[in-house]
C-alpha cells in the first residue's frame, strides 16, 4: 500500500486497501521507521472498531516498509481528548 510516497506492506489482503484511510503518520528522524494509524472499515464501519496502528520499519537495502506490529486501535478524537 502507498502510504505518503512509500511503500508499505501491512498483513491485510489487497482487497482492504480501498477501505483503508490513514489518520496519522509520525516518521522517525532518520525515515527508516514510521508508525501509521489507520482505519480499516472492511468489517465495521463504527470508528471505534474500525482503528488500526502498524509500526513500520525499512528493510535493509530495500525502498519498502514491513509492518512489523500491527493491532486493533480505538479511534478518539485527537481535539477532544487534548483540550
Amino acid at each position: 500500500m502507498l502510504v505518503e510516497d512509500c511503500s508499505i506492506l501491512l498483513p491485510v489482503d489487497k482487497s482492504h486497501h480501498p477501505n483503508i484511510t490513514i489518520i496519522r503518520c509520525i516518521w522517525s528522524a532518520d525515515k527508516n521507521s514510521v508508525t501509521v494509524f489507520l482505519s480499516d472499515t472492511t468489517y465495521e464501519d463504527d470508528p471505534f472498531f474500525s482503528g488500526f496502528m502498524a509500526v513500520c520499519d525499512r528493510l535493509k537495502n530495500e525502498e519498502f516498509f514491513l509492518a512489523i506490529l500491527y493491532h486493533e486501535w480505538f479511534i478518539i478524537e485527537r481535539a477532544g481528548v487534548l483540550e
